[in-house]
């Protein structure tokens, strides 16, 4: 999880996903929530994360881990069917 990093053409939703199953599959991982969203954040190619902090204004790790997740989940839900309309159409 430390070492996480976003795919050169990996959209946000799979590595929000990607990451969520890292954390599912090492649930004794010591990491406290808002260093696990540093990871995440951190690993993030710096377009996605210059769009997740300026789709609150700031930066997501100004937050507590609850709100910056939630935020997370609704973006990479909006990036998931933004991805699928663009295969679809």
């Amino acid at each position: 999880m430390s070492t996480f990093r976003q795919g050169l053409d990996e959209p946000l939703c799979e590595a929000w996903e990607r990451f969520k199953m890292l954390l599912k599959r090492c649930p004794n991982h010591g990491f406290e929530d808002i260093t696990q969203l540093s990871n995440f954040h951190n690993g993030l190619r710096p377009n996605t994360k210059m769009i997740l902090n300026s789709s609150i204004k700031g930066t997501l790790m100004v937050m507590d881990s609850e709100q910056a997740t939630r935020i997370i989940d609704v973006l990479a839900l909006i990036d998931y069917q933004v991805q699928h309309d663009r295969k679809v159409g």
